[in-house]
């Protein structure tokens, strides 16, 4: 596929895409650019580090704000988390410690796993049926979550430059 191509595609993936679906999305893009960032961390090359680095902090500053804007008891677990991930991120770009960026990662992993779980839940609801794994007052508590992906183009937020493509 062109680069045009995988743009069109990527657009479409996210313009279609229900809230859970596009959180999944900017975790699975923190885990590509933290793993990223990680590998040249672990050969000591910090200028290759930088990038994905950065790419990393912003999909996980844009994850918080995707979760902060509700008091909910659940969002307000999220952006804690979130905000400790993002603390951890931070420390990786001042000291470099690629112990902390595996932390931050597994962190991502495991959220990346729910969010998994969240998406599935949610088609199936669309589809209307009933989700068997979970009750009906579990539902109710689902997080609320919105990203900012504002009007993307090209499937890059306008006001931060954020892109999912690697």
């Amino acid at each position: 596929m062109t680069t045009a191509m995988n743009r069109d595609y990527l657009e479409s993936k996210v313009n279609t895409a229900s809230p859970p679906q596009l959180h999944l999305m900017l975790i699975e893009g923190a885990l590509r650019f933290g793993r990223q960032a990680e590998k040249a961390l672990l050969r000591e090359d910090e200028q290759e580090a930088h990038t994905p680095l950065v790419k990393t902090i912003d999909i996980v500053c844009e994850m918080v704000a995707a979760v902060r804007h509700s008091d909910s008891e659940i969002n307000q677990k999220l952006t804690r988390l979130y905000e400790f991930v993002l603390t951890r991120l931070t420390m990786v770009y001042t000291q470099s410690d690629h112990k902390l960026m595996g932390e931050a990662l597994k962190i991502l992993e495991f959220e990346r796993e729910t969010w998994k779980q969240a998406a599935e839940l949610a088609a199936t609801a669309i589809e209307g049926e009933a989700p068997t794994e979970k009750p009906a007052e579990e539902k109710s508590r689902a997080p609320v979550v919105a990203p900012h992906l504002g009007q993307a183009s090209g499937a890059q937020n306008a006001s931060t430059g954020l892109s999912f493509e690697a």
